[in-house]
């Protein structure tokens, strides 16, 4: 659950049924009954204010927040959720405080405070990381993923929302897992809206993983019986059918959604109606359309959800208009228009302001020169803007998988790697028949084995060495200051450490090799040129057997004037 029930080692009777009734409040809100578990956490909450119980204070507060999301009572929560990570912090359980942290900075984004979402969000990484706990930092690198999401980064957000998913599986927490998968859709989703003019290929790839993915929450949502889980991938899955043009599908799935049981889709309920309108607009059943359109209306306004009445007034336009009420139709557009202008700004504002961050950190330090009587307070905003700066540069240079630095951040040194004068090495590893092993084994396996690779990689070379996760299987270590011998000795030492590593841990009848190139900068005349040459020197470790080092190619050979494809 969202909270770990943490309450000592006191076990009178008190405890005991507050556990219990927190445990029902969860029950009841995985099984679409959040108004009922708020309004019994609320309880505890109460009893345990007057008890002066710090600790069950702090666990039904976050409770009640997260039913108050679940609800759309986003101000409500943010109250609630205050005093549990003020309580949590000053019982030093750093483990619930991520967790409390996590729900604010979603809470936040919810409420359009992207500055403080992504604040909150950084310092849950920050302390999850070190906690090592595995719900607490899936809970965070899901919100950070959606706080990605949320401001047109779907690259990212796919890569936070899938680890988030795997960390989750690793917790053995299958609510969690549930909820994420819905959010990974949802990037994959966005994904392909942003491609959908100019790459119709990527558009439809992209769209095709949303609904699969989403497919997969809804499974496990209908086997949890956790019908508000159950309601977003109704809603969602019918969106995106809506995009591929299968609107027959979109409406028998929206047919469900008012069937199942439950009171907790307020929050959802305005992309519910709009969805349904704009499924009825697509099936040229105007009339029926505008009920649905038209109530997605009031509540966006009432509500302030600016998108969702943007997509309404687009809708009701087309509707008045094939209907023949003109006048209408000319002010929904109108009114359609206006809100898009709007909501294009605040998108560009808001990817504008995450920008920013690095760019206040630069003009603090301009300040700092120039106010030398202001340089307490401005050195505290510059500690805390320089902070939040390196845990959003480390999560967007870093792979979710493994830990390793990412193909990105490798790709931003090649420069400053040219001036160097020390000579450096960079050796490219590749898993040898990796696809193998994902069909033999399971993907979910195969992933294990990058995340086992990238931490023996860890363990073996320095820590002035670049360890990076290239994309795939393969793998690219930049090593500086050594001689080619000295290379040769650390890729055969990884190498061996990889083939000896006993792998059934993992899965039963598991083995793993891999083939690697090595190049230094005294053999090509930049480090691009160097990255090629150990890519042909890995390519031909591949194609004379695998499981080997290759450091030099036999003299006038093919492959050191030629890339080639690297082969499984």
């Amino acid at each position: 659950m969202i909270l770990n029930h943490q309450f000592g080692n006191r076990k009178n009777s008190f405890d005991l049924d507050a556990a219990a009734a927190l445990d029902e409040a969860w029950d009841l809100a995985c099984k679409g009954r959040s108004v009922r578990a708020f309004s019994l956490a609320n309880s505890v909450l109460a009893s345990a204010e007057r008890r002066a119980d710090q600790g069950l204070i702090a666990g039904s507060s976050q409770q009640c927040a997260w039913y108050c999301f679940q609800l759309g009572e986003t101000q409500t929560g943010l109250v609630y959720i205050e005093k549990a990570i003020s309580l949590w912090r000053h019982l030093e359980e750093p483990v619930l405080e991520a967790q409390a942290l996590s729900i604010c900075a979603w809470l936040h984004l919810e409420l359009g405070n992207l500055e403080q979402a992504v604040e909150f969000a950084a310092e849950a990484l920050n302390i999850a990381d070190q906690s090592r706990s595995l719900r607490s930092r899936s809970l965070a690198i899901n919100v950070i993923g959606v706080i990605f999401w949320m401001t047109r980064q779907p690259s990212l957000a796919v890569d936070y929302c899938s680890r988030a998913v795997e960390l989750a599986r690793e917790a053995y927490d299958l609510t969690f897992e549930c909820w994420w998968l819905i959010n990974l859709g949802g990037a994959h989703a966005e994904d392909a809206y942003l491609s959908q003019e100019a790459d119709n290929q990527k558009f439809e790839t992209s769209i095709s993983s949303a609904i699969d993915i989403t497919k997969q929450a809804l499974s496990l949502a209908q086997s949890l019986k956790d019908a508000w889980a159950e309601r977003l991938c109704i809603a969602n899955l019918a969106e995106y059918f809506n995009a591929v043009d299968d609107f027959s599908a979109a409406e028998m799935l929206l047919e469900r959604y008012r069937d199942i049981p439950g009171d907790d889709y307020v929050r959802g309920e305005g992309h519910y109606l709009v969805t349904l309108g704009s499924t009825l607009v697509s099936l040229k059943r105007y009339d029926e359309a505008l009920v649905p359109l038209e109530q997605a209306h009031l509540l966006a306004g009432e509500n302030f959800n600016l998108e969702t009445l943007m997509h309404a007034c687009l809708s009701l336009s087309k509707a008045h208009e094939y209907l023949g009420a003109f006048k209408p139709a000319l002010d929904f557009h109108k009114k359609y228009h206006k809100l898009h202008q709007q909501f294009t700004a605040e998108r560009i504002q808001q990817n504008a302001r995450m920008a920013e961050i690095r760019y206040e950190t630069k003009k603090l330090k301009t300040m700092l020169d120039t106010e030398a009587e202001r340089s307490a307070e401005i050195a505290r905003s510059l500690e805390a803007l320089q902070q939040q700066t390196n845990v959003l540069t480390e999560a967007a240079n870093t792979d979710p998988l493994t830990g390793l630095s990412n193909r990105r951040h490798l790709e931003t040194l090649i420069s400053d790697i040219n001036t160097r004068s020390a000579s450096y090495a960079l050796v490219i590893l590749d898993v040898d028949h990796f696809k193998k092993i994902n069909d033999t084994f399971s993907h979910i396996i195969g992933d294990r084995v990058l995340v086992q690779i990238g931490a023996l990689v860890k363990i073996v070379v320095r820590e002035t060495d670049l360890a990076v996760r290239f994309g795939g299987e393969e793998f690219v270590i930049l090593m500086t200051d050594l001689t080619p011998a000295h290379a040769e000795r650390v890729s055969e030492r990884l190498r061996m450490t990889i083939t000896n590593f006993d792998w059934s841990e993992i899965a039963d009848g598991l083995n793993v090799s891999v083939s690697i190139g090595v190049a230094m900068s005294d053999d090509a005349v930049d480090a691009e040129a160097v990255l090629q040459l150990a890519d042909r020197r890995l390519y031909w470790a591949k194609q004379t057997g695998r499981n080997r080092v290759v450091c030099f190619l036999p003299s006038g050979n093919r492959f050191e004037q030629t890339t080639s494809a690297i082969t499984d």
